[in-house]
């Protein structure tokens, strides 16, 4: 019963994976980002894990031959973080590496296992199969892990200020796949070394937790990735009605009125990561000269005073009627929050509503709030 019910696992995961594949092929094949990377690599779990139910069938063909898709896993996964993160010129293409190993790897397996079957009885052969396997498998534990490893080095210093022009996107759902991935190498890692350990014998159930993470991978991913898409989409339409122009300060005498003229003509407020350090750099004077002149003329800290003036350029977003069907958190985003719930935060702090209330405003009111 157990064991009906975690290969259920697999073939809901499966089908899904297959689903989302082909909307993700018919929708966005073109995508520019490399999302196609991604879905390669739904795909691959995909059908390892149908290959992995059949398995449990008996399934007459895979007798014969066992494809090796964990390979492809995290090749595809850091071709797409390239592709994503535009990086692709100025690191290694694993793929030109891993696919010929890959069809090396099937080439190798059908070559000596036919030659195998031939020469040994049905017993022996399934035995030594299961020992090949389980060493293939240990290469591609080993060499996905150390690419895998190395997908984290090149986020960790993925120069974040670039992703604010050209990316749209907080990159959050990707550090929550890592995590996720982290979890389910950590659980493959436990059900290999106890494949070993057993002697490739009854070993299967140590993959059942393995089982359910990648089910739960795929319908995640799936969502997330669907959020993700919408949210870049409508953030672009934003910024092509609402370019992030350039402009020279006033020159006004007053240096307050310097520093706003400053902020507002290069947005610099829409800058997430902008700090009190980097602006007064740009102002040419330090940080505690800008942090009083700003708390002279408004009461307030960096901060607040920063978040002020993106919660008024949300203001106009949320009234503007092209965006009435957007997500809260595309205008959060594109107003230079890190998250939704900041976004909230800070407009019920600035405003006293939520931005969903806000939007409930009557017309004639909306017209009479200063923004």
């Amino acid at each position: 019963m157990i064991t009906t019910i975690f290969d259920l696992f697999l073939l809901f995961s499966s089908l899904h994976g297959f689903l989302f594949s082909a909307f993700l092929l018919r929708n966005y094949a073109n995508n520019s980002y490399g999302i196609r990377y991604l879905n390669f690599l739904i795909l691959a779990v995909a059908l390892n894990n149908l290959q992995s139910w059949l398995l449990a069938l008996d399934f007459p063909l895979l007798d014969y031959i066992q494809m090796p898709w964990h390979f492809l896993l995290a090749p595809m996964f850091y071709t797409f973080l390239l592709n994503y993160l535009d990086l692709k010129n100025k690191y290694f293409n694993v793929l030109k590496v891993f696919t010929p190993f890959f069809i090396l790897s099937i080439i190798l397996q059908v070559s000596y296992l036919t030659f195998l079957r031939e020469s040994t009885s049905r017993g022996e052969f399934e035995r030594i199969y299961e020992k090949y396997t389980g060493i293939e498998e240990l290469v591609s534990y080993v060499s996905s892990l150390a690419l895998f490893a190395y997908s984290l080095f090149i986020i960790k210093n993925y120069n974040k200020k670039r992703y604010d022009f050209e990316l749209f996107d907080d990159l959050k759902w990707i550090r929550n796949f890592i995590v996720f991935a982290s979890i389910s190498y950590i659980v493959w890692g436990a059900a290999l070394l106890m494949k070993f350990v057993l002697n490739f014998e009854n070993f299967i159930v140590f993959y059942y937790p393995l089982r359910v993470l990648t089910t739960i991978l795929i319908y995640w991913l799936g969502y997330e990735l669907l959020i993700t898409i919408r949210k870049i989409k409508e953030r672009k339409i934003i910024r092509k009605k609402h370019p992030r122009e350039h402009k020279k300060a006033y020159n006004l005498d007053s240096k307050y009125n310097n520093l706003l003229a400053h902020i507002e003509n290069n947005t610099r407020f829409l800058d997430p990561i902008i700090s009190i350090d980097g602006l007064a750099q740009e102002c040419e004077m330090s940080s505690s000269q800008l942090s009083k002149i700003i708390n002279e003329h408004t009461g307030q800290n960096f901060n607040q005073f920063i978040n002020g003036l993106r919660v008024n350029y949300s203001k106009k977003l949320l009234l503007d009627t092209s965006y009435s069907k957007f997500t809260i958190t595309s205008i959060a985003l594109e107003s230079g929050f890190n998250s939704k719930s900041t976004f909230y935060n800070a407009f019920k702090k600035h405003t006293g509503m939520t931005p969903s209330e806000f939007k409930k405003i009557d017309i004639l009111t909306e017209t009479n709030i200063d923004i």
